[in-house]
Order: C-alpha cells, then structure tokens, then sequence
C-alpha cells in the first residue's frame, strides 16, 4: 500500500512539471522557449522599460512645472515614433536567419517534414512565436500608456487602437522578414523586405490617400477603412508565409511555388489599390477577402494518408 501511494505522488509531482500543453504546435513551443531565454529578447524588454520610465518620468515633470504649454505633447510624439520603429522595424529584423536553421546544411526541415508536422506549422509556429513575444514587450508598456491617461495626453479608445495598430504592423513585419529569410542570398532578403514593405505600405496608404481626397477627417476613425488595413495586413502575412512555406518544399515541383506567389503579391496591391480610388472601401475589402481565398490555395499542400 505505501509503495503504491509512494509512486502516486511522485506521478504528481512529476505531471505539473509540463509548462506547456500537449496541443500546441511544436515549433512554437521550441521557438517560444528559445526566444524567452535568449539576451537579444531580456535586452529589449530592460530596454524599453528604461525608456518608457524616463519618458513617462520627463513627460509628467513638464506636466508638473510647465503645464500644457511645456514639451509634453511633443515628447509623447517622439515617444510614439520610437515605440513604432521598435516594434515595426527592429523587432522583427531579429527574425533576419529565422528560416535559416531549418533550410542549413543539417536540414532540419527535412526531418520536421517526415514527422505529423506541415509546412503551415513550421512557418506558423515562427510568426506566432514573434507576435507573442512582441505582444509581451507591448503590454509590459501599459503602465507608460496608463501615466499618459493619467495626464490627459491620450484617450482610451486612441490607446486600444494604437497598440491594436502597433501589434498588426509588428505581425505584417515578422511575416515579412520570416518570408525573406527563407533565402540563402542576404542582398535577396534586403530586397525583399524591401519591396514588401513598399507594397503593404501602398496598400495601407490607398485608404488614408482616398479619406484626403473624398474630403474626409484625416485622423477619423472610419470602420470600412480600418476593416479594409486589417484584411490587408492579413493578405501580405499569408503571402510572406507562403514564400517561406514555398521554400521549404521538395525541388520536385515543376512550377515554381515562390515565382507564383511573387507574382501574385505585386498584382494585388495594384487592383486593390485601383478599386479603393474608384469603386470605394466596401468592393476592396470584398477583393481582399477573395484574395484571402486564393491566397490559401497557393502552394497546397498534398493529403496526407492516413496510417
């Protein structure tokens, strides 16, 4: 009996031990791992919250002695385009060699291939991996946006949409810069990224471009427009996923998955920015649903037999 009891609670002791469930996409979970413990992710959190503290720290000391004639507004300004660049340029360039280790001389895809895991999962695991941890820096910044609240700078539903706004253009950039990284050439990835970049700032652009023209408030919030932006971040995230996706399939296919989509991500920012100037916000978002669509069929993946 107390031997039975004895391998009981050790049975016990031992199953809480798995910090994450079974569920969970492998690849995230060994990327989230590495990501947490490595110097470049403790560096940027340290980082960003020393500068979130002496700017929160200068910001109310002109709130205090200078009133709303100081420097405030044009610190929190500054603030807000560094915190941009942070999240939507330097934080993803972290991801530069992000597909490198599975396409190296060790091919590890090769290996991830064979087992239960898709190419969907590899790439996937890698954007939601660097999303996260973005999303964990972002929301160690709240009591910074709260300080800001606090002395009237901002308001609460311009607070939501603007780390709505920083974490959606964190995400097109990861997507962008793992898609890049899956070729070997580091002039190829430059360019890459920046062509991308070109093509979903274009995309992003053609709502605020119509809104100045059509007569509308610049910085209003129209529903159409910004239901429009987030299907467009989410059209140039499957497509940067799919050059990365594409590169780890077999050299076996006789048409080239990542010269389709190419192609393809050049002529959508073009219609779509055609039909935001002419036929308006609601037959752009029902093309970039469309686009959506055939954007998920690019590059399929065979069936898998079941055993």
């Amino acid at each position: 009996m107390s031997d039975q009891i004895g391998s009981r609670a050790g049975l016990d002791v031992v199953l809480p031990v798995s910090d994450f469930p079974d569920w969970l996409n492998p690849i995230f979970v060994r990327d989230l791992r590495q990501g947490l413990r490595s110097s470049f992710f403790i560096w940027a959190f340290v980082s960003l919250q020393a500068v979130a503290i002496l700017t929160a720290l200068m910001e109310w000391a002109m709130a205090q002695f200078f009133g709303g004639s100081g420097g405030g507004p044009l610190l929190a300004g500054a603030s807000t385009v560094v915190t941009n660049l942070i999240f939507s340029f330097f934080l993803p360039l972290s991801l530069f060699h992000s597909m490198q280790p599975e396409l190296g001389r060790g091919r590890n895809a090769e290996l991830l291939l064979t087992s239960r895991l898709s190419r969907w999962q590899i790439v996937r695991g890698k954007l939601l991996v660097a999303t996260t941890l973005s999303a964990l820096l972002l929301s160690s910044l709240l009591p910074y946006f709260l300080i800001r609240y606090f002395l009237g700078r901002v308001e609460p539903v311009g607070l939501m949409l603007e780390m709505m706004n920083l974490l959606i253009a964190n995400a097109v950039m990861n997507a962008v810069v793992i898609g890049a990284s899956a070729f070997g050439s580091y002039l190829v990835r430059f360019v890459l990224i920046f062509f991308l970049m070109i093509l979903h700032s274009a995309a992003a652009a053609a709502y605020v471009m119509r809104r100045n023209f059509s007569g509308g408030v610049p910085g209003g919030f129209l529903p159409d427009d910004f239901a429009g932006q987030v299907l467009a971040a989410a059209l140039y995230i499957l497509l940067c996923l799919q050059l990365g996706r594409a590169r780890l399939q077999s050299i076996r296919q006789v048409v080239d998955p990542v010269a389709t989509i190419l192609v393809f991500t050049l002529l959508a920012p073009i219609a779509h920015g055609v039909l935001v100037a002419s036929a308006g916000p609601l037959f752009a978002i029902l093309f970039l649903c469309l686009m959506i669509a055939v954007a998920l069929l690019l590059d399929r993946d065979a069936p898998r037999k079941k055993s």
